[in-house]
């Protein structure tokens, strides 16, 4: 922890047991081996985040009574605030994808109590780690508080089984291992959880999705990922990760996007400034499998052939994609977005 909040205050004590409950959550979610890993997060992530937010109200309204419910009667504290009547005051906005990651977890652990969840669902895991990474960003940015002298950067990515017999809930190995109420629920909040995700435009403060395609090839510097046997063929299997060229895998600049848009719909009209809306409306530059930024300075974006394909089914979709796009884009402009 940095030394901004060393004061014996109970702001500062309400921010180091948050920080304990999310190391603890990092700890139990990482340990495969516990059945209860599942619930064990719901519990301490959701914990870590009510102190951090009752910190924050501390912080912003500097009165004690801020955090506590008031007795209708003789107006003295009684309780304190709840982690939604807390998300209510720090996060107004119903539709912010930080708020809904923290809301769809809340909801994971009050079922939790009634179901034994076994394994963890791909779009449930999607949700645990932008959790994670929201809280990081939140107590650095609330606090100034530093992460790396407790949680290793490598132990913020968590551990996950992604053989599909293990993850889908539609699956009856699986079924059979949970129950069917178990699963049931699970089939139907992972399917929630999909809709809204779309919903909110795939921001990865909401999710951070997990994709692998496997492919087979004789050329390893085409992988995202290589399987090798060892130096003596006989060793057991190594995975090797492969850095993959942006030049192949994001070959377009803003230009070329819009070049490869008229080829295939050029009956849309779509200009620089469509690409541009599309950019803003839907956050594309935050989603790597559609954008890349080099890391030199003043080098221009680069897009993939995904996202290109992406517009078009858009415009396929919905002719009106470029004019509605186009609208939203003003109005977040006037809101200051």
């Amino acid at each position: 922890m940095t030394e901004n909040c060393e004061e014996p205050d109970l702001k500062c004590r309400l921010v180091k047991k948050s920080f304990e409950a999310y190391v603890l959550a990092l700890e139990t979610i990482n340990r495969i081996t516990i059945q209860y890993r599942i619930e064990a997060f719901c519990y301490l992530i959701c914990n870590a985040w009510e102190l951090l937010l009752k910190a924050k109200i501390l912080e912003d309204e500097g009165n004690l009574e801020s955090i506590y419910y008031l007795n209708k009667k003789d107006r003295k504290p009684r309780r304190s605030l709840s982690l939604r009547d807390c998300l209510n005051r720090v996060m107004p906005n119903r539709k912010d994808p930080v708020r809904r990651n923290i809301e769809r977890i809340e909801e994971l652990r009050d079922e939790a109590v009634h179901l034994v969840l076994s394994q963890i669902p791909r779009d449930i895991m999607g949700l645990f780690q932008a959790g994670v990474i929201n809280y990081h960003n939140s107590l650095n940015g609330w606090f100034e508080v530093s992460l790396t002298d407790r949680v290793p950067a490598g132990m913020m990515s968590i551990v996950y089984d992604m053989r599909p017999e293990q993850s889908d809930p539609s699956d009856a190995r699986l079924r059979r291992e949970m129950g069917r109420e178990s699963a049931e629920f699970l089939s139907r909040y992972c399917l929630e959880v999909r809709q809204e995700f779309d919903q909110l435009q795939r921001p990865a403060e909401f999710s951070i999705g997990i994709d692998y395609h496997l492919v087979l090839t004789k050329r390893p510097d085409e992988a995202d990922i290589v399987l090798s046997s060892g130096q003596t063929g006989r060793s057991p299997t190594q995975i090797v990760e492969v850095p993959k060229d942006p030049a192949r895998s994001h070959p377009f600049r803003e230009t070329e996007v819009l070049r490869e848009l008229k080829s295939s719909i050029r009956e849309s009209g779509a200009n620089q400034y469509d690409v541009r809306c599309v950019n803003k409306v839907y956050r594309i530059k935050k989603r790597s499998d559609f954008f890349y930024q080099g890391k030199i300075p003043n080098s221009p974006g680069q897009y993939s052939q995904s996202f290109v394909n992406w517009i078009i089914q858009q415009y396929q979709r919905d002719d009106r994609f470029f004019v509605r796009t186009r609208a939203e884009s003003r109005r977040l402009q006037e809101e200051g977005n």
